[in-house]
């Protein structure tokens, strides 16, 4: 494996991975939720990816090319510039300040697609656990220094599992989900568009994709970092701080939430959502 060691300004990658985004990485020890060491792993196109922050910088072992690492952790994204585009805004700059070195990450479409068909009802954790079933057991185990990486599978791979022997996974109603979206993209294969209201709605037409699910996948894998996908602590949040942009309906509050906030309301939204999630804005 190759070794490289990036400049990391305003990152802290054990807060962008342990934010809530993300189900793709893992602890190399300790599981991504529920601490460790801050060593972490994931797979792109197959390989492995593990990386850690020493001194401010990332340290990354792969046979990925350098440019494949800045990518997958938005280390290109220039905050400073990000910031710059957010109304002048007290709540949001609470979180922000409190949370500095948060980036949105792009996991891969398809890990990130499965682990956000699972996430219906269901906590941080638990989703998580859903993943990580589905890699061990369909997945490929890489050996690396003594230690198990786990690889999720492809979606070849992963077309194998039955409905039924993914409800003994554990992904419950889910697994139809997930069956049924695999079907679909073999069958149909699926066409995203650049402009982001109708990306939205490509990915709403697979099966049990919503609008949630469909801005989830959006902001953290095909990098729309305008969208802003409204789970409940985006909610709460929003009925607290932005009663007058909130709506019952999805699509109006999210169109609303996004001019307020600009062509980076993703970022906004994370913040608020992580600070909602860890009591540091009230709710």
């Amino acid at each position: 494996m190759e070794k490289y060691e990036i400049e990391a300004e305003n990152f802290d990658l054990e807060l962008t991975l342990t934010c809530g985004q993300t189900f793709c990485w893992n602890r190399i020890n300790g599981d991504l939720y529920g601490g460790g060491p801050s060593k972490f792993y994931t797979f792109r196109h197959n390989k492995p990816l593990i990386v850690e922050q020493k001194d401010g910088n990332i340290i990354a072992e792969t046979d990925l090319p350098r440019e494949e690492v800045i990518k997958a952790l938005s280390l290109h994204h220039d905050l400073e510039s990000i910031y710059s585009t957010f109304p002048e805004d007290k709540k949001l700059e609470e979180a922000r300040e409190q949370l500095e070195g948060l980036r949105i990450i792009q996991d891969e479409f398809f890990p990130c697609l499965i682990s956000y068909l699972c996430s219906p009802q269901m906590q941080i954790p638990r989703i998580k656990q859903m993943h990580n079933n589905i890699a061990q057991e369909y997945g490929e185990t890489v050996e690396y220094q003594g230690e198990q990486l786990v690889r999720f599978p492809d979606m070849e791979e992963l077309s194998e599992a039955s409905e039924e022997e993914l409800r003994d996974l554990g992904l419950g109603y889910r697994a139809k989900y997930v069956k049924n979206t695999i079907d679909i993209l073999k069958d149909e294969g699926l066409s995203i568009s650049s402009d982001y209201e109708e990306a939205r709605e490509d990915l709403k037409k697979l099966y049990g994709v919503g609008d949630k699910v469909a801005d989830c996948v959006l902001l953290f894998s095909l990098e729309f970092l305008e969208a802003y996908p409204l789970d409940t602590w985006a909610l709460k949040s929003a009925e607290k701080h932005y009663s007058f942009l909130h709506s019952e309906d999805y699509e109006e509050a999210s169109e609303n939430l996004r001019e307020y906030f600009g062509p980076y309301s993703g970022y906004a939204q994370e913040y608020l959502f992580h600070a909602a999630r860890k009591g540091l804005i009230e709710v």
